[in-house]
């Protein structure tokens, strides 16, 4: 397991937690399309699938914020840089440039 403290802030811990959960959520979603043969087992191994889905969703709102304005970030947890409500880089917590058009 990681340890915290390696980590910059919040945000890349539970960006890092995410991506393992659903590496994990894939791989039981295989494994019960696996398993068609044994419907007990199968229906476990949905219910972790599901319970690992829900462990998602606390991780984000726990971890998943920014780190100036505290907004939650659901969508494009993975792929924002910048925070779409104050524009503060995620990572570093620096005030995102302005593109000139």
């Amino acid at each position: 397991m990681s340890n915290y403290s390696s980590y910059t802030n919040n945000f890349t811990y539970g960006r890092d937690l995410i991506k393992k959960l659903l590496i994990a959520a894939v791989i039981t979603c295989v494994a019960s399309l696996l398993l068609a043969k044994n419907p007990t087992l199968q229906l476990g191994v949905i219910v972790l699938t599901v319970m690992i889905f829900i462990s998602v969703i606390v991780t984000i709102c726990k971890y998943c914020r920014c780190p100036h304005c505290g907004k939650i970030i659901f969508l494009g947890v993975l792929a924002l840089e910048t925070c779409p409500r104050c524009k503060y880089n995620l990572i570093s917590g620096k005030k995102a440039k302005k593109s000139r058009k």
